[in-house]
């Protein structure tokens, strides 16, 4: 099955488009983000991430997630938090 993570809870609409193709996607449901140290415990094994402007996703990070991780999604504007050319 895949593994979707979302680091924090997004908007209803965007939930229900997200269960559409991953009924069961993990979602960080605290009122504040992840730490650096439970965003990396929480993408372990991961097939796919969407994350927030809020969230650092470098090398180390894609890393922890291992290497199925198929996916960096973002809800903002810009990539200037996300390492593109790790990712890619």
């Amino acid at each position: 099955m895949t593994r979707i993570f979302i680091t924090r809870l997004i908007p209803d609409l965007g939930l229900t488009l997200v269960k559409e193709h991953f009924p069961a996607p993990e979602i960080w449901k605290h009122d504040l983000p992840p730490t650096r140290e439970q965003l990396l415990e929480n993408v372990r094994g991961v097939d796919g991430l969407l994350c927030l402007l809020t969230e650092r996703i470098d090398a180390e990070l894609m890393d922890a997630a291992g290497p199925q991780l198929k996916v960096i999604s973002s809800m903002s504007v810009g990539v200037d938090h996300i390492d593109v050319a790790e990712a890619t």
